[in-house]
């Protein structure tokens, strides 16, 4: 048996959501950038591991929807949304605006997803350009806790934070996985 999962993926434009999708679908890295026009959809069948039925493997098929960040495709965003069970929101280290644009992707999400309350995901992207800089671990954290959380805690049904990078791989496979999990757990 398969269980199907959609998953939209939303940013601010070029904090790394098409090639965090495709490094973790084993496609790697790309430097070049191009732009997600509208939406663009990728599938993925996992094998997860269940620890509530003896870790039998479970397949599950991932539908990766990856959202456009630009505003001028705010109009046509909305149709993607719909039965998403879960979402990753992602913002670039180095975009101190992009983090705090997650106060927008989420009202968009809450808006168009027709469920009360999803499964979430935050990557903060671009770990491996991190410099003095960047947006710290600790005002992130602070500006989750204490601005977007109590805000949004009503349509989130549990959530995870990590720091990504796209391009080195790194913790892209642990959120997806966890995500997953996370979903997996819900559908028992």
């Amino acid at each position: 048996m398969v269980l199907n999962a959609k998953i939209v993926i939303l940013g601010d434009a070029q904090v790394g959501k098409t090639s965090l999708r495709n490094q973790y679908m084993g496609k790697g890295f790309r430097g070049d950038y191009l732009p997600t026009l509208g939406a663009d959809f990728a599938s993925v069948e996992k094998k997860i591991l269940d620890p509530k039925k003896n870790n039998k493997e479970v397949l599950l098929r991932l539908q990766l929807w990856d959202l456009a960040g630009q505003p001028s495709f705010g109009q046509i965003r909305q149709l993607y949304y719909q039965h998403a069970i879960a979402a990753i929101l992602v913002f670039d280290i180095n975009n101190q605006a992009s983090l705090f644009n997650l106060e927008r992707w989420m009202e968009e999400l809450s808006k168009h997803v027709g469920f009360p309350s999803v499964f979430l995901t935050i990557l903060a992207n671009k770990s491996d350009l991190r410099n003095e800089y960047s947006i710290t671990v600790k005002d992130t954290k602070k500006f989750l806790i204490y601005k977007f959380l109590p805000r949004f805690k009503d349509s989130i049904r549990d959530i995870r934070y990590y720091r990504t990078s796209a391009k080195s791989g790194e913790n892209v496979d642990t959120a997806f996985l966890s995500l997953s999990e996370m979903i997996l757990d819900s559908m028992r």
